[in-house]
C-alpha cells in the first residue's frame, strides 16, 4: 500500500480516506491570532478586500460580517477560504490559479481602488508589492502568527524514511521540518500543494510535484495518477 505523509496545520487535520493509500497527517504547525494586527484593521471605504487563507476567517469573522461596505468585493485565494467566507453570508471571487499569482493576475482585471490584504503574518509579500505597482492603494495586515510545533516536527522527520509520497500543504510546513528532514525528502517523491510551496522547496534544491488544481483533492488526484501509472503493465 502506498503511504502518504502530509504536512499541514494544525486547524486542517480533518479523516482522509484513499482507496489504497495510507495517510497520515501530521500538525507540524499551528496558528494563534495577532491581537494588535487585529484590533487596528479597517474595512471601511474599501474597494476590495483579499483573504489569503482559510484562517483568516476563522479570526475576522465578525469583522468581515460587519464591516464590510455594500460594495466591497471579496477575493478568496481559493476554494477552501472563500468556502468559509461564504458560511458568512457574504459573496466571494476566486482567482482561476489558487494562489497568491493567480490573486494578482485576478486584480490585474478590476478597476484600481482601496485594497486591503489579510494573511499569516509569516505569508509573502508578493501579493502587496505587485497591487502597489499596478497602482492600488495597499494595507496589508498579518492577521494570525504561525508557529512550530516542535514535537510534531520530530515525529514528521522520523517517518520521511518510511513512506512514498511527502506533501507540503504550506510553504511554513516545510519550514518546520527543514532542519531534519531536507536531506532525507532526496529519496522521496515530494509533492507541494503550489507554486509558492514548491519554490521554497526548490530552494533548498528539492524538486517538488504541484498538482494542476492548488487543493487537497488536486494532491490527492496527483498523488492518485502517480500510484496507478506506476502498477499499469507496460
Amino acid at each position: 500500500m502506498t503511504k502518504v505523509l502530509i504536512l499541514r496545520a494544525r486547524d486542517k487535520i480533518k479523516p482522509i480516506q484513499v482507496r489504497g493509500i495510507d495517510i497520515v497527517q501530521i500538525p507540524v504547525i499551528y496558528t494563534v491570532p495577532n491581537e494588535e494586527a487585529i484590533n487596528t484593521i479597517s474595512l471601511a471605504g474599501v474597494d476590495y478586500v483579499i483573504v489569503m487563507s482559510s484562517m483568516v476567517v476563522k479570526y475576522l469573522g465578525d469583522k468581515l460580517k460587519t464591516e464590510l461596505g455594500d460594495n466591497t468585493r471579496l477575493i478568496g485565494v481559493g476554494p477552501a477560504t472563500c468556502e468559509a467566507i461564504r458560511r458568512l453570508g457574504l459573496n466571494c471571487e476566486m482567482p482561476s490559479e489558487y494562489s497568491s499569482y493567480g490573486v494578482v493576475e485576478h486584480m490585474r482585471n478590476v478597476k484600481g481602488g482601496k485594497v486591503v490584504i489579510l494573511r499569516s503574518s509569516k505569508g509573502s509579500d508578493y501579493v502587496r508589492t505587485e497591487l502597489s505597482r499596478l497602482g492600488f492603494n495597499v494595507n496589508e495586515y498579518g492577521v494570525y502568527d504561525v508557529m512550530v510545533d516542535p514535537i510534531a516536527s520530530r515525529i514528521a522527520c522520523g517517518l520521511v524514511d518510511f513512506v512514498d509520497f511527502v506533501v507540503f500543504m504550506s510553504p511554513m510546513t516545510y519550514e518546520a521540518v527543514s532542519n531534519c528532514a531536507r536531506d532525507a525528502l532526496g529519496n522521496r517523491v515530494v509533492v507541494a500543494i503550489g507554486r509558492t510551496t514548491a519554490m521554497r522547496l526548490l530552494r533548498d534544491g528539492i524538486r517538488a510535484l504541484a498538482p494542476h488544481e492548488y487543493t487537497q483533492d488536486g494532491v490527492l488526484g496527483l498523488i492518485n495518477q502517480l500510484t496507478t501509472s506506476s502498477e499499469s503493465p507496460d
